[in-house]
């Protein structure tokens, strides 16, 4: 089998060496972000999209860190249909899911093929004019806000031609089901199954107290048009920051391909949810 590693996190050198070595002794080719270029036994590397499919066939993305990670590494795996794997080093992990300490058991279950892969939808972005973004597409969410703590937007939203909401709020997000677990839910927004072929437009801080999260079906297209006091507004995909005149308007819809994600036997999305935020903490629950 041949991994690919990516950690964007310094301080993980010697837990990167582990792996690598680990996998090594299990007759396995290994490649290394070109972060990492030091790691022993790895003599070939890679930084992009591009590297990574230039090196043939890879079995399986392996990303160090948090779920920051695992978005870096899904954005270099694009469309390449390589599945990815995440071990968590970060603080909660919805996305990086396998435990540092158990990382050996986890990678017999992928060589004896004990798992499913499980498909995440990503949105893809285009704008009115070029925009310097890395990526077109997202895995959690694209957000727009205020450049200026002191200002509100009118965010104007239509689905499919036909208007949502003029949101005036300090921003918008728009999460994929995988984002549904991010800064969607830390505003308000629902939980959905990463199967759930929908969208969610989650409000921040809406001056309008009735103003709700609302979930939409992936296939409708969405426009979205910012009218800010200051002249622009700040444009967020996934880890991507930059600041945009607000006569850029944006379209969103559905991204063409899917990014796969490893889920082990025994283990779901509620297994997920209820480790990851504490769900069923109550001693009447044993």
């Amino acid at each position: 089998m041949k991994f690919a590693l990516y950690c964007r996190q310094r301080g993980e050198e010697e837990f990167t060496r582990t792996v690598v070595n680990y996998l090594k002794q299990q007759g396995s080719d290994v490649t290394v972000h070109g972060n990492y270029p030091s790691v022993d036994g790895c003599h070939e590397c890679y930084n992009t999209h591009q590297d990574l499919e230039m090196q043939g066939p890879i079995d399986f993305m392996v990303s160090i860190g948090g779920d920051g990670s695992f978005i870096d590494a899904a954005n270099i795996v694009g469309d390449l249909n390589i599945p990815l794997v995440g071990i968590n080093t970060g603080r909660i992990g919805f996305l990086s899911g396998i435990k540092k300490e158990n990382f050996k058991e986890c990678f017999q279950l992928l060589e004896q093929g004990r798992f499913t892969l499980e498909e995440r939808s990503l949105l893809h972005v285009e704008s009115s004019e070029p925009l310097p973004l890395a990526h077109s597409f997202v895995i959690n969410d694209i957000t727009v806000r205020a450049t200026d703590a002191d200002a509100i937007n009118a965010i104007t939203v239509r689905a499919g031609g036909r208007k949502v909401n003029t949101y005036w709020a300090d921003g918008l997000i728009i999460a994929t089901p995988t984002g549904s677990t991010a800064y969607s839910m830390s505003c308000g927004g629902p939980i959905l199954h990463p199967r759930s072929d929908v969208q969610v437009l989650t409000p921040i801080a809406s001056h309008s107290l009735s103003v709700r999260p609302i979930v939409i079906p992936a296939d409708i297209e969405l426009a979205v048009e910012v009218n800010s006091r200051t002249g622009n507004y700040s444009l967020a995909l996934d880890t991507e920051r930059l600041v945009v005149p607000d006569c850029i308007s944006l379209r969103i819809r559905k991204e063409q391909f899917y990014i796969k994600t490893v889920l082990f036997e025994n283990t779901d999305f509620y297994d997920i949810i209820r480790e990851k935020l504490l769900w069923g903490l109550d001693k009447r629950n044993g």
